[in-house]
């Protein structure tokens, strides 16, 4: 049964950072399990793809053993997080497009998966790039001549300090940008500020700026469930329809 479509040129704001995608879904259980399929493959197969970049070998034999090598060693900066995000925005539009054929309702889908890729790569890379330019400050402004037991501050304090304020520059950056796009492309009003409570919603973002500052163990096993924050997204692109768009 078709959903019904409602008009589309409402004045709510894009959808901002990652949200529960099946909070308020339109669909049943069927198509959600459907979305959630296509987006883990989406995201999958851009590890997979990664991982042949990295000269992993995809033959069948090897295939296992290569992802999970390279999950386990991979330094999730914006290169890899952009491309499973792509993988997984990818995923969830195949998979909206396969339980709903309303044009309308795959427009809305289309214009999702835009938002969250806007809301996935400018904070990731704000963050690395910040994080970046933290390092080269403490290398450059450190006083050598200071005990040893302080040079493990000398590029750590000023690149943490920059990865969060890139992470924060960048989530404010990513609401301007999908704010403009909604309203000049898809004529969907000015949007909204950014809020307190859209923070919470990246966890991905946490993960990579935590990860850029610190390899201690704790730090690293939170950053290997990225691929799975990353999903979040796609199954939003999935379950986006002019019903529930900007809710």
């Amino acid at each position: 049964m078709n959903i019904s479509p409602i008009n589309i040129n409402s004045t709510k704001s894009p959808a901002f950072g990652h949200n529960n995608p099946w909070a308020d879904s339109p669909y049943n259980t069927k198509k959600n399990l459907t979305v959630a399929a296509t987006t883990a493959l989406g995201v999958f197969g851009s590890m997979a793809l990664l991982a042949k970049h990295e000269g992993h070998s995809l033959k069948p034999t090897k295939f296992y053993k290569s992802i999970k090598t390279y999950w386990e060693n991979v330094k999730f900066d914006d290169t890899p997080v952009i491309a499973l995000g792509a993988g997984s925005c990818l995923g969830g539009l195949v998979g909206g497009y396969i339980i709903d054929k309303d044009k309308e309702n795959r427009k809305a889908k289309k214009r999702e998966a835009l938002l969250q890729m806007t809301n996935i790569s400018l904070p990731i890379v704000f963050t690395v790039q910040m994080s970046k330019f933290g390092e080269k400050v403490g290398n450059k402004y450190w006083d050598n001549n200071r005990p040893k037991a302080l040079h493990t501050y000398r590029t750590k304090l000023p690149k943490a300090a920059s990865a969060m304020a890139g992470l924060f520059a960048g989530v404010f950056t990513a609401n301007v940008v999908a704010n403009k796009i909604n309203e000049y492309l898809f004529h969907q009003g000015k949007g909204r500020p950014v809020q307190a409570s859209d923070f919470s919603a990246h966890l991905d973002d946490f993960c990579v700026a935590a990860n850029q500052v610190s390899d201690a163990r704790p730090i690293y096993w939170i950053s290997r469930l990225v691929p799975i924050a990353l999903m979040i997204a796609g199954n939003e692109v999935g379950n986006t329809s002019v019903e529930n768009a900007d809710s």
